[in-house]
């Protein structure tokens, strides 16, 4: 027959419980040893005894709040005893190491004042919210009433038929494109003969950059000019064709001059911006 333990035995079992390097037991055990003087009070670590209750506190709280803070008054009791004991003035060579641990059992005492605030915290908390039962109240209906329509559909249809559309006007935007720049690119080639593509085209902002750039490439894709660039990131110079090309610029004519006819009926033939 298997026996379960009984709720006595799993809080022996779950007890806080000192184990040091000089001693090990429980803390009624500890505080019977400074009594009786068969422990020193310097053999003891207060504060690595306090770092260990609150690891205990942390690990039993959530679970069982009353078995993780059982132990506290204890505890206090033997802070309070080994500080006790080392009041009385011990020889001059030793009083640094005494100063130092009654610093060290303050500053436990001070980490046990904390932590009882934090457990009165919590057990207030737990108490609050046993007493809020959770509801929801129901939207109240309040009816209005009704806005008395004086308008008619008759009224608002003559309304309707007092604004129509007198009429309208067309913006033609100038815009910029490979035709316009080929025919400035031509024209400024015609006068200078060869040139560098950005110092021809006079401008700074890449949009115009780019589209002088295709320009040129379908130029010369056409033959009427040619380009040639000496090293990688270098300048890109432009001249105009040579002379063994003009069949093939001749139907290159016709093509920019629909381009050009185009373009006319768009806008503003393109002029280079100021740089």
């Amino acid at each position: 027959m298997v026996e379960f333990p009984s709720a006595e035995d799993r809080a022996t079992e779950e007890q806080f419980l000192v184990a040091q390097e000089h001693f090990s037991g429980s803390l009624g055990e500890l505080a019977h040893a400074l009594r009786t003087g068969s422990l020193e009070p310097r053999r003891i670590d207060l504060y690595r005894l306090v770092r260990d209750y609150l690891s205990y506190f942390e690990r039993h709280a959530e679970a069982d709040l009353e078995l993780a803070t059982e132990a506290l008054p204890r505890l206090a009791q033997v802070i309070e005893l080994k500080t006790r004991l080392l009041l009385p003035k011990p020889p001059k060579a030793q009083e640094d190491e005494e100063e130092d641990a009654v610093a060290v059992a303050l500053e436990a005492v001070a980490l046990l004042e904390e932590l009882e605030e934090a457990i009165l915290f919590l057990r207030r908390r737990r108490e609050e919210r046993r007493l809020v039962v959770p509801a929801r109240a129901p939207a109240p209906d309040y009816p209005r009433k009704e806005r008395p329509l004086r308008v008619t559909p008759r009224d608002l249809a003559r309304m309707a038929g007092r604004y129509r559309v007198g009429g309208y006007f067309e913006l033609a935007l100038e815009r910029l494109t490979l035709a316009s720049m080929g025919r400035f690119i031509l024209k400024t080639l015609r006068g200078l003969g060869s040139g560098r593509l950005w110092d021809i085209l006079g401008a700074r902002d890449w949009p115009t950059r780019a589209v002088g750039l295709a320009a040129v490439l379908e130029l010369v894709r056409e033959g009427r000019v040619s380009a040639s660039q000496d090293e990688p990131f270098g300048p890109i110079v432009v001249a105009v064709a040579q002379a063994g090309s003009e069949g093939r610029s001749a139907r290159a004519d016709d093509d920019w001059t629909e381009h050009e006819a185009e373009d006319a009926q768009l806008g503003e033939p393109f002029e280079a911006p100021a740089a």
